[in-house]
């Protein structure tokens, strides 16, 4: 069959450039989902995404649609002919919409049916329904109008190309009609053109275009432009950002490389105001030493080949300089009052209505801080003060200005307030993992504070039922309850979150309308717990025979589940697994029929019984020791050994024996057995 490429392109005002590349994979992903949905088949397919522009280019797609047959049932045979045999309306009615004879109809069965041959479809007449459907589901979070029209897009669209080979689709997309002409760049080519087959569309838009229209090649454009530049200017590196770099990329279509300075001067700022300024303010690439130090100078992005790239240059310094001056200003009467003196201006910022101020939520983590030092053993003066100060930079012009650097702030300002250094370094790694892949805090005492933090959020916000729904999680408690996890686990602390979450409750003094807070909290984290194993790869029924246990501390649940994970691989695992199984459903149906105390081996009828006795009296004590010493793969390395034990008893015993004490002892052994595997997990629960 005959193929020829496909083009669609969407020309638009300016698109958001952080969701562009979000939204070409998107279109791309609509447009190939909708071909194969009606079998145009095709041999590749790319996006293109300018800050002007969404385009997808299909190669070797089908130019008709293949035929297929179609099963058409119509009605009972018995419906279908009367008693002499002859057609009823019902059957010559399905004969005349199949627009056949009734003696082609298939009457092999308990209905007529009819194999329709159905003729394929045109791909010009499918191409436009598909494009309309990729742009329906595109991951816009706001369409807009424009003009006088009734569609809406992301942004107002000016034209529309289609082409399949050389010819254009006739069809109207999003109130404009396609066609084959293009633009170029803004500036550098301000005549239209024209596409004649869909593999010119990429050269053209270069030359005479000035467009890169590919994303992944602008973006390795500009990263190749930043590196060499500065290896021109100086021996430093360039800070690349990822997100930053894929947001540069959004902005431009002809990417020029401009080497710039500030003056030295602003370098007495905290560098990190600077980098954010840089960086999240004006779309720059900061310049640092061999040693990290920042340098006074920056890599911009021009989007347009100057003649006087001087007069550009120097714009973008003008620019910089006055963001940075204000920095350098708010940074000055900052620190014309101390983090303690800050404190009261905390009284008159809201944390949430029902819950009292920040300078309430200051004390309960100065309060929780300590209880947490006390129990790993860190320093209780440190992280009381941590705790009470962790919040004070929120009062400061610098954040209020750049709400990016909270905490980071905290750091510097608590230095120049001459607050010791691991109070300081607390403030600024209390935030810390700020997303799921982040890094966590160096120091317990930033540990500490990040943890009461969270806790208090979550208490707090659960304790006044504002619980998170679908997307909606306005108070991050998804993100905090993550961070909480990440730091208890990977930080190797053994903190019951139950004991932390009562104690955070009564700090609360009565504020709480939530009665049941400690435990939808709990239920909360252990969701995100089995989140996180999810997305490492730990299967469902793993974490689910440890959960069954309904222990309360993160740390001793990620040991168990490791040493489940190792024991499923074991040749034994899926034997005892199921024999727990067993043995948990022969204990809830007769839980109460065990009057005895402690096994009688004078009961014993079978040496199966005995063996298993025997073993399960040999490993009681040592399995103690192990559980008191949380060795937990240990424990059930030593358990596989009864697989064969556990396997004979089954064979050869009848647990419910009609003799009432026989039947009692040999239940009161298969709970023992049982006590022995819930030292670890719930193993009747791997699959």
């Amino acid at each position: 069959m005959q193929t020829k490429p496909f083009l669609v392109e969407i020309q638009t005002e300016e698109l958001p450039p952080k969701s562009l590349q979000r939204l070409a994979q998107a279109f791309l992903q609509g447009i190939t989902a909708g071909l194969q949905k009606v079998s145009l088949t095709f041999s590749d397919a790319n996006f293109f995404a300018t800050p002007r522009r969404l385009a997808v280019l299909v190669e070797n797609i089908l130019t008709q649609q293949p035929d297929s047959t179609v099963d058409r049932k119509g009605p009972a045979l018995k419906a279908a002919f009367d008693a002499q045999g002859n057609p009823t309306p019902a059957c010559l009615g399905f004969a005349r919409s199949c627009g056949v004879d009734v003696s082609a109809l298939n009457q092999s069965g308990e209905v007529l049916t009819y194999q329709q041959l159905v003729k394929g479809k045109k791909a010009s007449e499918l191409l436009p329904d598909i494009v309309r459907q990729a742009l329906e589901t595109l991951p816009i979070a706001k369409r807009m109008r424009w003009g006088t029209h009734a569609e809406e897009f992301v942004r107002p669209v000016h034209h529309v190309v289609m082409l399949l080979g050389d010819e254009v689709i006739e069809a109207n997309i999003l109130g404009q009609p396609a066609g084959r002409n293009t633009c170029g760049h803004r500036f550098h080519c301000q005549q239209p053109i024209s596409i004649p087959n869909p593999l010119a569309y990429q050269e053209l838009l270069k030359h005479p275009g000035f467009v890169i229209a590919d994303f992944t090649e602008r973006k390795n454009i500009i990263r190749q432009e930043v590196t060499n530049l500065v290896k021109q200017h100086a021996d430093a590196h360039v800070l690349i950002d990822e997100n930053l770099l894929d947001e540069v990329t959004g902005l431009v279509e002809w990417p020029i490389a401009i080497y710039g300075s500030f003056p030295k001067e602003f370098l007495e700022v905290p560098q990190e105001a600077l980098i954010s300024a840089m960086q999240d303010h004006q779309r720059y690439f900061p310049i640092v030493d061999h040693s990290g130090k920042l340098l006074p100078n920056f890599v911009a992005i021009s989007n347009l080949e100057s003649q006087d790239i001087q007069r550009v240059i120097a714009g973008n310094e003008r620019v910089l300089r006055a963001r940075l001056s204000d920095a350098a200003f708010f940074f000055m009467q900052d620190k014309k009052i101390t983090l303690t003196e800050r404190l009261a201006l905390l009284k008159k910022r809201i944390f949430q209505e029902k819950l009292g101020s920040v300078y309430d939520k200051a004390e309960r983590l100065s309060s929780l801080s300590e209880c947490i030092a006390e129990k790993l053993q860190v320093s209780i003066e440190d992280a009381k003060r941590a705790g009470l100060l962790a919040k004070t930079d929120l009062t400061t012009a610098m954040v209020g200005e750049f709400p990016e650097l909270q905490g980071v702030m905290g750091y510097y300002y608590a230095l120049e307030s001459d607050e010791k250094e691991a109070v300081a370094i607390a403030l600024k790694e209390h935030y810390l993992p700020r997303f799921s892949q982040d890094i966590l805090p160096d120091t317990l005492p930033g540990c500490v504070v990040g943890l009461a933090d969270r806790i208090d959020t979550l208490v707090g916000i659960f304790g006044i039922n504002q619980l998170p729904s679908g997307d909606k999680d306005p108070f991050g408690l998804r993100r905090a309850a993550l961070g909480i996890l990440r730091i208890v686990i990977e930080k190797k602390m053994p903190l019951d979150l139950k004991e932390l979450l009562l104690f955070s409750v009564k700090q609360y003094q009565n504020k709480l309308s939530n009665q049941q807070v400690v435990n939808d909290v709990l239920r909360f984290i252990q969701e995100r717990l089995k989140y996180w194993y999810q997305e490492q790869g730990v299967s469902a029924d793993i974490f689910a025979a440890v959960a069954a246990l309904e222990l309360t501390v993160p740390y001793d649940i990620y040991r168990r589940v490791e040493a489940v994970a190792a024991f499923k691989k074991l040749p034994d695992a899926e034997s005892l697994s199921v024999a727990n199984k067993r043995v948990s459903n022969i204990l809830s149906k007769s839980a109460d029929a065990i009057g005895l105390q402690k096994i009688d081996a004078s009961l014993f009828e079978n040496s199966a019984e005995r063996e298993l006795a025997a073993k399960l009296a040999e490993q009681q004590e040592l399995i103690r020791d192990l559980s008191q010493s949380a060795q937990y793969k240990e424990i059930l390395t030593q358990l596989a050994s009864l697989r064969k034990p556990v396997d004979d008893f089954f064979d050869q015993v009848l647990v419910m024996a009609e003799d009432k004490k026989m039947r009692e002892n040999r239940l009161l052994l298969l709970k023992k057995l049982r006590e022995l595997f819930l030292h670890v997990a719930d193993i009747a629960l791997l699959q």
